[in-house]
């Protein structure tokens, strides 16, 4: 009995230890399988979360689609096109199918998928519906009796009704995003792609009523026009830098069919149909016509918008394949592990635990000196035990390891996609669309102000162009680290292209706040940088807009920062301005008459006036300076206050400037061959002409072309200029100094120039300000600076000319000071060629 219970003993501890190996190959069995489950759960999850977003984005497609037929609808007499009318019919009908079908998502997608919630699709509705009802009252009136304002007001409807589904898609959007985040950069590009096609529909709806009641666009539908193509840009050169989406070359090649087609001739055909009908109402395409010929257009657009959304079902159905033939591999493995134990068990039974008993009661029996039975032989056919191997474990984990590896990679892949949506490469800051994230993010919080600077780099074109884009890179880099530096954590900085950059301030809603934060970036950026071993001098021009005083925490705040910014430009740079309700009217006015630019020039609408330039001693007329006017076919006479500034910001400033030179220049020559021949005339140039390298080949084409001296040409430069062009200005100016032009140093006094300038550059007369000039009576600092001037001019062998002189004191005290050359209103104001030539008749009879 005692050697039983010894037996029995060691044969409980054996199979203990089998127990608790096969319980240890159980749980580690589990481990092997249970991730892999879990991944193909959640690849399953993931392919029906961007199966419904595909049908949201679907519905959102079909609900912007139906403007289209809307507009045909309301373009053509009622009862004229029946297919126009079953076309509309069935247009509504695949855009009430796409919402219901939204209604059944849930049960499809399955428990793991967030409910889309009713009040997106009922609101949608019911927008729809207002919209549909105010389309078929339009529609049913005759034609005659249809305006402009009754279908532009059934288009607006129908796009409300697609900005209220929008609240759906960024739902949709942002629930994904928190389900998965690497599913929020595919998302985004995916919503990317459906506004270019949302806006590239948006815009031909805004233009083809005007064209079917044949009325041009007025001033608030030009500037909606172009901030609707300027998003459609945006958007363009978002999907740019995309590279392939993520899915390959076919999209490559879809995109640049979208670039050529919609790009290309869609937007170009729009522009021209604008610009055809600007101020007259008159179009050479029907509307029917221009919808035939601008809709294929945006096919391209939305099979590019098909394909990706395929692209990105397919993509993540693959990878649920590919999870479940993981599974069904694990699966496999765990049953041939089960096997393995089960053979093991018995193994360690026939081959282990059964010889161990045996060879123990041999071992009692021969030391008790008995002879043991057959059974308990240790040399039995059970002494070896056979190998077990466990290759084909290690193989297991080895996949897993390798599947969990692959996974991390697309989860960093997904990760740095989405930065890079949202990350300037250049400088690591935010982009555009950082900023809008971040926007998004403090205008979610209740009560929420803040402010938003927009800060545009002065000078740095110089630097780009002289030291090379490296150098301009650098620049880049330094300045956004001052501007971080200035903020701390307390804002976010964000490049928004070029040299523009865009600070987010959370918490300062009050303008002055930002006033005083934008001083120190001012200053900040007012210290030198030192770029390739030499030192630069910037300054920055900033504009600020504060929510919400000045509208809400969206792209409508950084438009009136921008808005501020030009304004800071304008006021003469590197200073701040706040957005004003004025400014915006400003715009307004300000891309009207940029628009129509093109038109005056090639209608000849420009005019020169001159003003007379007298010598102060017998008020002989010496000269005239030629300025620049607008015979607007509508506004009358335009000063130059009132369309300079977009002029020298658009492309034209070049072409404008050399018609000025060639038309002074003649002008100037038939007065001196007519009796003047030592007149002189004046002229002032653009600041693109003096960065352009054929400045002083176009001079002297002026020249040769009119046969005017170049001793009787006087070209005027301002102070700005000079700062901004610097030592690339002397080289061509003294060019010019040696086809004997004068230079003029104009508005001498009013900046920050240093007398070093004097020195440097070859000038050869300093005009006065006017408004030294006309403070001299009732200010002695401005007596004082009208002095120093006519010193400095005595000093370095320069002529002097006072402007503004407007009464006889101010020009007796002039000619006292010694200054003896004058203009003003007292000697005669700007007037046309021929009246200039009446006064250079009376004046020859008065000294002859």
């Amino acid at each position: 009995m005692r050697r039983q219970g010894r037996a029995l003993d060691l044969g409980h501890r054996l199979w203990i230890t089998a127990i608790a190996l096969a319980g240890s190959l159980l749980a580690l069995t589990a481990l092997v399988v249970g991730p892999s489950a879990t991944a193909y759960r959640d690849s399953q999850d993931n392919l029906a979360r961007v199966s419904r977003l595909g049908q949201v984005f679907e519905a959102a497609n079909r609900l912007s689609a139906e403007r289209g037929p809307a507009n045909v609808a309301m373009s053509i007499p009622p009862g004229s096109d029946p297919a126009a009318l079953a076309r509309l019919a069935a247009f509504r009908a695949a855009s009430d199918g796409a919402l219901a079908a939204l209604g059944g998502l849930d049960a499809a997608a399955g428990a793991a998928v967030s409910t889309l919630p009713y009040r997106f699709l009922s609101a949608t509705a019911s927008r729809l519906a207002e919209a549909r009802q105010e389309v078929d009252r339009v529609a049913g009136l005759p034609a005659a009796e249809r305006s402009l304002e009754d279908i532009t007001g059934a288009i607006a409807r129908m796009v409300a009704a697609v900005d209220t589904f929008q609240d759906a898609v960024a739902w949709e959007i942002r629930e994904i995003g928190r389900a998965d985040p690497s599913l929020a950069g595919p998302a985004l590009v995916a919503h990317v792609v459906s506004d270019l096609r949302e806006y590239g529909g948006r815009i031909g709806s805004a233009l083809i009523p005007a064209v079917a009641v044949h009325r041009p666009l007025d001033i608030r539908q030009l500037a909606d026009a172009t901030q609707m193509r300027g998003r459609i840009l945006e958007l363009l050169r978002l999907l740019r830098g995309q590279a392939a989406f993520g899915h390959g070359q076919p999209l490559e090649t879809l995109f640049g069919t979208v670039e050529a087609t919609f790009a290309g001739r869609g937007l170009a055909l729009i522009e021209a149909t604008i610009a055809e009908g600007r101020g007259t109402g008159r179009y050479s395409l029907t509307a029917d016509e221009l919808t035939h010929r601008y809709v294929p257009t945006l096919k391209p657009v939305e099979a590019l918008r098909d394909r990706y959304l395929a692209g990105m079902v397919e993509g993540f159905a693959a990878e649920r394949d590919a999870m479940r033939r993981r599974l069904v591999a694990v699966a496999c493995g765990a049953v041939v592990v089960l096997a393995l134990l089960a053979f093991l068990l018995q193994s360690l039974n026939a081959s282990v635990l059964r010889p161990l008993l045996s060879a123990r009661e041999f071992v009692v029996a021969l030391s008790r000196g008995e002879a043991p039975r057959e059974g308990e032989r240790p040399d039995g056919p059970a002494r070896a035990a056979p190998a077990i191997r466990i290759t084909g474990i290690r193989r297991l984990f080895d996949a897993l390891a390798v599947l969990e590896e692959r996974m991390r990679e697309r989860a960093r892949l997904m990760e740095t996609l989405r930065r890079q949506a949202e990350t300037d490469g250049l400088t690591g800051m935010s982009n555009r669309r950082g900023l809008a994230l971040a926007m998004a993010r403090v205008a979610a919080a209740p009560d929420a102000p803040a402010a938003a600077l927009m800060i545009d780099l002065d000078g740095f074109k110089k630097v780009n162009d002289t030291l090379g884009h490296e150098a301009g890179d650098d620049l880049i880099r330094q300045a956004g680290a001052r501007l971080a530096a200035c903020i701390g954590r307390d804002g976010l900085v964000a490049r928004m292209g070029g040299d523009e950059f865009a600070i987010l301030l959370p918490g300062r809603g009050e303008p002055a706040d930002a006033a005083a934060f934008a001083e120190t970036i001012l200053h900040s950026l007012s210290e030198p940088f030192a770029v390739e071993g030499q030192t630069i001098h910037l300054g920055a021009s900033i504009g600020i807009a504060a929510s919400p005083l000045h509208g809400p925490l969206t792209d409508e705040l950084i438009a009136c920062a921008d808005m501020a910014l030009y304004e800071a430009k304008r006021a003469g740079r590197h200073c701040h301005r706040v957005f004003a309700p004025s400014l915006r009217d400003a715009t307004l006015a300000w891309t009207a008459r940029q628009q129509e630019l093109p038109r005056a020039l090639a209608a000849g609408e420009f005019e020169l006036y001159y003003q007379p330039q007298v010598a102060l001693g017998d008020r002989r007329l010496i000269g005239a300076e030629a300025l620049i006017r607008w015979r607007h076919p509508r506004l009358g006479l335009l000063a130059p206050g009132e369309f300079l500034a977009p002029l020298e910001a658009s492309r034209l400033a070049a072409p404008v400037g050399r018609w000025v030179l060639r038309t002074a220049c003649a002008q100037g020559a038939a007065w001196r061959r007519a009796g003047a021949p030592d007149l002189r005339v004046g002229v002032n140039l653009f600041s693109a002409q003096f960065h352009s390298a054929s400045l002083v080949d176009e001079v002297r084409a002026a020249l040769a072309e009119s046969g005017l001296p170049g001793s009787a040409l006087e070209i005027e430069i301002t102070e700005t200029i000079i700062l901004q062009h610097d030592e690339a200005l002397i080289a061509p100016l003294r060019a010019l100094r040696d086809l004997g032009v004068g230079l003029a140093f104009d508005d001498f006094g009013t900046g920050y120039a240093s007398l070093s300038l004097l020195k440097r550059f070859p000038l050869t007369r300093l005009k006065i300000d006017r408004s030294f000039v006309q403070g001299m009576e009732g200010s002695a600092q401005d007596r004082a600076i009208v002095q120093s001037v006519l010193t400095l001019g005595r000093s370095f062998g320069l002529a002097v000319i006072a402007e503004g002189i407007e009464c006889e004191t101010t020009a007796q005290r002039l000619r006292a000071e010694g200054c003896e050359e004058a203009q003003g209103y007292l000697f005669g104001r700007p007037m046309p060629a021929g009246a200039f030539a009446d006064l250079l008749r009376a004046d020859a009879r008065r000294t002859a």
